[in-house]
Protein backbone atom coordinates (compact mmCIF):
# COMPACT_ATOMS: atom_id res chain seq x y z
CA UNK A 1 0.00 0.00 0.00
CA UNK A 2 1.04 3.22 -0.90
CA UNK A 3 2.61 5.53 2.16
CA UNK A 4 1.15 8.51 0.94
CA UNK A 5 -2.35 7.24 0.05
CA UNK A 6 -2.43 6.02 3.95
CA UNK A 7 -1.35 9.40 5.31
CA UNK A 8 -2.42 11.66 3.40
CA UNK A 9 -6.37 11.89 4.69
CA UNK A 10 -8.13 10.00 2.27
CA UNK A 11 -9.00 7.84 4.76
CA UNK A 12 -10.28 10.59 6.87
CA UNK A 13 -11.89 12.33 4.30
CA UNK A 14 -13.86 9.22 3.23
CA UNK A 15 -15.30 8.63 6.93
CA UNK A 16 -16.21 12.20 7.15
CA UNK A 17 -18.15 11.99 3.73
CA UNK A 18 -19.98 8.85 4.91
CA UNK A 19 -21.24 10.42 7.93
CA UNK A 20 -22.10 13.22 6.68
CA UNK A 21 -24.86 10.85 4.40
CA UNK A 22 -22.83 11.25 1.25
CA UNK A 23 -21.92 8.21 -0.90
CA UNK A 24 -18.39 7.19 -1.77
CA UNK A 25 -17.42 4.45 -3.81
CA UNK A 26 -14.01 3.45 -3.13
CA UNK A 27 -11.84 1.76 -5.80
CA UNK A 28 -8.17 0.18 -5.14
CA UNK A 29 -6.20 -2.36 -5.07
CA UNK A 30 -7.43 -5.07 -2.33
CA UNK A 31 -5.35 -4.13 0.42
CA UNK A 32 -6.34 -0.51 0.20
CA UNK A 33 -9.71 -1.83 0.52
CA UNK A 34 -8.87 -4.13 3.48
CA UNK A 35 -7.05 -0.82 4.92
CA UNK A 36 -10.17 1.50 4.53
CA UNK A 37 -12.40 -1.13 6.05
CA UNK A 38 -10.16 -1.43 9.01
CA UNK A 39 -9.99 2.08 9.75
CA UNK A 40 -13.66 2.57 9.39
CA UNK A 41 -14.10 -0.26 11.82
CA UNK A 42 -17.79 -0.70 10.90
CA UNK A 43 -20.03 -0.96 7.78
CA UNK A 44 -21.60 1.89 6.06
CA UNK A 45 -24.75 1.55 3.77
CA UNK A 46 -23.49 4.45 1.65
CA UNK A 47 -19.91 3.12 0.99
CA UNK A 48 -19.62 1.32 -2.04
CA UNK A 49 -15.96 -0.25 -2.58
CA UNK A 50 -13.99 -2.00 -5.86
CA UNK A 51 -11.20 -3.90 -5.75
CA UNK A 52 -9.00 -4.22 -8.92
CA UNK A 53 -6.89 -7.40 -9.23
CA UNK A 54 -3.63 -5.91 -8.90
CA UNK A 55 -0.16 -8.21 -10.20
CA UNK A 56 1.69 -5.48 -7.98
CA UNK A 57 2.57 -2.35 -7.47
CA UNK A 58 5.75 -0.58 -8.85
CA UNK A 59 7.70 1.77 -7.19
CA UNK A 60 7.15 6.27 -7.64
CA UNK A 61 10.79 6.07 -7.92
CA UNK A 62 11.40 4.20 -10.65
CA UNK A 63 8.63 6.03 -12.23
CA UNK A 64 9.97 9.23 -12.22
CA UNK A 65 13.11 7.93 -13.48
CA UNK A 66 11.24 6.50 -16.15
CA UNK A 67 9.63 10.20 -17.24
CA UNK A 68 13.42 11.37 -16.35
CA UNK A 69 14.60 8.91 -19.41
CA UNK A 70 11.42 9.62 -21.26
CA UNK A 71 12.75 13.44 -21.26
CA UNK A 72 16.12 12.28 -22.14
CA UNK A 73 15.39 10.03 -24.70
CA UNK A 74 12.45 12.16 -26.98
CA UNK A 75 13.91 15.48 -26.13
CA UNK A 76 11.04 17.16 -25.24
CA UNK A 77 8.84 18.18 -21.77
CA UNK A 78 6.39 15.33 -20.75
CA UNK A 79 3.21 16.54 -20.04
CA UNK A 80 1.59 13.54 -19.53
CA UNK A 81 1.74 9.53 -19.66
CA UNK A 82 -0.97 7.01 -20.41
CA UNK A 83 -1.14 3.70 -18.97
CA UNK A 84 -2.58 1.06 -21.23
CA UNK A 85 -3.54 3.09 -23.93
CA UNK A 86 -5.59 1.35 -26.56
CA UNK A 87 -4.25 3.38 -29.82
CA UNK A 88 -3.68 -0.65 -31.34
CA UNK A 89 -6.31 -1.98 -29.68
CA UNK A 90 -7.59 -3.37 -26.35
CA UNK A 91 -5.12 -6.48 -26.42
CA UNK A 92 -2.07 -4.71 -27.25
CA UNK A 93 -2.52 -1.73 -25.05
CA UNK A 94 1.22 0.46 -25.09
CA UNK A 95 2.09 3.22 -22.68
CA UNK A 96 1.65 6.89 -24.58
CA UNK A 97 3.89 9.44 -24.00
CA UNK A 98 2.69 13.24 -24.69
CA UNK A 99 5.41 15.97 -24.86
CA UNK A 100 5.20 19.33 -25.88
CA UNK A 101 5.79 18.71 -29.60
CA UNK A 102 4.72 15.06 -30.55
CA UNK A 103 1.09 15.01 -29.24
CA UNK A 104 1.22 11.17 -27.96
CA UNK A 105 2.86 9.76 -30.95
CA UNK A 106 4.99 7.55 -28.53
CA UNK A 107 3.10 4.13 -28.35
CA UNK A 108 5.12 1.07 -27.08
CA UNK A 109 3.70 -2.43 -25.35
CA UNK A 110 5.64 -4.53 -23.24
CA UNK A 111 7.86 -5.87 -25.27
CA UNK A 112 9.89 -2.67 -26.03
CA UNK A 113 8.82 0.26 -23.70
CA UNK A 114 11.36 -0.08 -20.50
CA UNK A 115 8.82 0.96 -18.28
CA UNK A 116 6.50 -2.05 -19.02
CA UNK A 117 9.57 -4.06 -19.40
CA UNK A 118 10.58 -3.06 -15.82
CA UNK A 119 7.05 -4.08 -14.26
CA UNK A 120 6.73 -7.13 -15.93
CA UNK A 121 9.97 -8.46 -14.98
CA UNK A 122 9.22 -7.98 -11.06
CA UNK A 123 12.29 -5.93 -10.59
CA UNK A 124 10.86 -2.96 -9.37
CA UNK A 125 7.70 -3.74 -7.07
CA UNK A 126 6.96 -3.25 -3.91
CA UNK A 127 8.68 -5.73 -1.68
CA UNK A 128 5.24 -6.66 -0.12
CA UNK A 129 3.85 -7.63 -3.45
CA UNK A 130 5.82 -10.44 -3.54
CA UNK A 131 4.11 -12.53 0.15
CA UNK A 132 0.91 -10.39 -0.51
CA UNK A 133 -1.75 -11.28 2.15
CA UNK A 134 -4.51 -10.08 -0.13
CA UNK A 135 -4.88 -12.36 -3.00
CA UNK A 136 -7.63 -14.47 -2.51
CA UNK A 137 -11.05 -15.14 -4.51
CA UNK A 138 -13.44 -14.02 -2.20
CA UNK A 139 -12.59 -10.70 -0.73
CA UNK A 140 -14.13 -8.11 1.67
CA UNK A 141 -15.05 -5.33 -0.97
CA UNK A 142 -18.61 -5.44 -3.45
CA UNK A 143 -17.04 -5.92 -6.15
CA UNK A 144 -13.65 -6.92 -7.96
CA UNK A 145 -12.93 -6.02 -11.24
CA UNK A 146 -10.26 -6.41 -13.97
CA UNK A 147 -9.35 -7.24 -17.62
CA UNK A 148 -10.87 -9.98 -19.20
CA UNK A 149 -8.27 -10.41 -22.39
CA UNK A 150 -9.28 -13.79 -23.28
CA UNK A 151 -13.46 -13.03 -23.80
CA UNK A 152 -13.80 -15.17 -26.74
CA UNK A 153 -13.18 -18.14 -24.44
CA UNK A 154 -17.21 -17.00 -23.08
CA UNK A 155 -18.11 -14.77 -25.88
CA UNK A 156 -17.82 -14.21 -29.28
CA UNK A 157 -20.15 -11.45 -29.39
CA UNK A 158 -17.56 -9.12 -27.00
CA UNK A 159 -14.30 -10.27 -27.81
CA UNK A 160 -14.53 -7.15 -30.30
CA UNK A 161 -11.29 -5.71 -29.28
CA UNK A 162 -12.91 -2.73 -26.90
CA UNK A 163 -12.41 -4.53 -24.10
CA UNK A 164 -14.21 -6.43 -21.60
CA UNK A 165 -13.63 -6.81 -18.01
CA UNK A 166 -14.21 -9.33 -15.47
CA UNK A 167 -16.67 -8.80 -12.52
CA UNK A 168 -16.73 -11.12 -9.37
CA UNK A 169 -19.82 -9.33 -7.03
CA UNK A 170 -19.29 -10.40 -3.30
CA UNK A 171 -21.90 -8.72 -1.36
CA UNK A 172 -25.70 -8.53 -1.30
CA UNK A 173 -25.13 -4.61 -1.55
CA UNK A 174 -22.79 -5.51 -4.96
CA UNK A 175 -26.01 -7.46 -6.19
CA UNK A 176 -28.41 -4.54 -6.10
CA UNK A 177 -26.40 -2.46 -7.38
CA UNK A 178 -25.38 -4.76 -10.28
CA UNK A 179 -29.15 -5.34 -10.85
CA UNK A 180 -29.77 -1.67 -11.31
CA UNK A 181 -27.37 -0.82 -13.82
CA UNK A 182 -27.11 -4.08 -15.76
CA UNK A 183 -29.31 -3.29 -18.50
CA UNK A 184 -26.76 -0.06 -19.39
CA UNK A 185 -24.33 -2.76 -20.89
CA UNK A 186 -23.50 -5.81 -22.13
CA UNK A 187 -23.07 -8.97 -20.26
CA UNK A 188 -22.55 -12.60 -19.52
CA UNK A 189 -23.35 -14.50 -16.59
CA UNK A 190 -20.58 -17.09 -15.69
CA UNK A 191 -19.76 -19.35 -12.71
CA UNK A 192 -16.88 -17.41 -10.71
CA UNK A 193 -14.59 -20.54 -10.60
CA UNK A 194 -14.12 -19.54 -14.90
CA UNK A 195 -13.99 -16.33 -14.34
CA UNK A 196 -11.08 -16.66 -11.86
CA UNK A 197 -9.58 -20.05 -13.47
CA UNK A 198 -5.88 -19.09 -15.32
CA UNK A 199 -5.99 -15.55 -13.28
CA UNK A 200 -2.91 -16.05 -11.30
CA UNK A 201 -2.74 -12.92 -10.15
CA UNK A 202 -6.12 -13.60 -8.48
CA UNK A 203 -4.76 -15.94 -5.46
CA UNK A 204 -0.18 -15.66 -6.45
CA UNK A 205 2.32 -13.34 -4.90
CA UNK A 206 4.41 -12.70 -8.41
CA UNK A 207 8.21 -13.80 -8.19
CA UNK A 208 10.60 -11.25 -6.94
CA UNK A 209 13.29 -10.54 -9.42
CA UNK A 210 16.43 -12.02 -8.45
CA UNK A 211 18.14 -8.28 -9.52
CA UNK A 212 16.08 -6.14 -7.88
CA UNK A 213 18.26 -4.96 -5.17
CA UNK A 214 21.00 -4.01 -7.09
CA UNK A 215 18.16 -2.22 -9.59
CA UNK A 216 17.22 -0.57 -7.32
CA UNK A 217 20.97 0.51 -5.59
CA UNK A 218 21.05 1.58 -8.80
CA UNK A 219 18.21 4.15 -9.44
CA UNK A 220 19.67 5.58 -6.33
CA UNK A 221 22.57 6.71 -8.22
CA UNK A 222 22.08 6.60 -12.02
CA UNK A 223 20.39 8.90 -14.26
CA UNK A 224 16.88 7.54 -15.33
CA UNK A 225 18.58 6.98 -19.16
CA UNK A 226 21.90 5.06 -17.45
CA UNK A 227 19.60 3.04 -15.34
CA UNK A 228 16.83 1.90 -18.48
CA UNK A 229 19.84 1.43 -20.89
CA UNK A 230 21.37 -0.88 -18.30
CA UNK A 231 18.70 -2.98 -17.26
CA UNK A 232 16.77 -2.93 -20.24
CA UNK A 233 18.82 -2.05 -23.65
CA UNK A 234 17.10 -1.73 -26.72
CA UNK A 235 18.53 -4.82 -28.39
CA UNK A 236 18.05 -6.03 -31.69
CA UNK A 237 15.67 -8.72 -30.21
CA UNK A 238 13.42 -6.18 -28.34
CA UNK A 239 13.50 -4.22 -31.64
CA UNK A 240 12.28 -7.08 -33.85
CA UNK A 241 9.79 -8.45 -31.62
CA UNK A 242 8.34 -5.01 -31.82
CA UNK A 243 8.20 -4.72 -35.18
CA UNK A 244 6.47 -8.38 -35.72
CA UNK A 245 3.94 -6.88 -33.28
CA UNK A 246 3.21 -4.55 -35.25
CA UNK A 247 3.05 -6.14 -38.36
CA UNK A 248 0.29 -8.73 -37.04
CA UNK A 249 -1.59 -5.67 -36.08
CA UNK A 250 -1.24 -3.67 -39.58
CA UNK A 251 -2.04 -7.21 -41.29
CA UNK A 252 -5.39 -7.37 -39.12
CA UNK A 253 -4.26 -10.56 -37.45
CA UNK A 254 -3.05 -9.75 -34.14
CA UNK A 255 -5.70 -11.14 -32.17
CA UNK A 256 -5.64 -14.55 -34.20
CA UNK A 257 -1.81 -14.42 -33.24
CA UNK A 258 -1.83 -13.65 -29.57
CA UNK A 259 -4.48 -16.56 -29.06
CA UNK A 260 -2.35 -18.46 -30.87
CA UNK A 261 0.62 -17.65 -28.42
CA UNK A 262 -1.60 -18.07 -25.88
CA UNK A 263 -2.41 -21.12 -26.55
CA UNK A 264 1.36 -22.36 -27.09
CA UNK A 265 2.68 -20.61 -23.54
CA UNK A 266 -0.62 -21.16 -21.36
CA UNK A 267 -0.22 -17.56 -20.58
CA UNK A 268 -3.43 -15.57 -20.21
Amino acid sequence: MCPKFCGGGTHRQIKSFLEQGRFVCFSGTPCQIEGLKNFLKKNYDNLITVDVVCRAVPSPLIFRKYVEYQKKVLSDNIKTVRFRDKHYGYKYSTMNVITDRNHGNYHQGVESDPWLRAFFSNICDRLSCHSCHFRKQYRVSDFTIWDCFNVGRFSKELDNDKGATRVLVHTEKGREIFNAIKDDFSYIEIAPEAAVAGAKEMKESVAPNEKRESFFKDANRMSGEELFNKYFPETFKVKAEHSIRLACYKLGIYSVAKKLYVRLTHKY
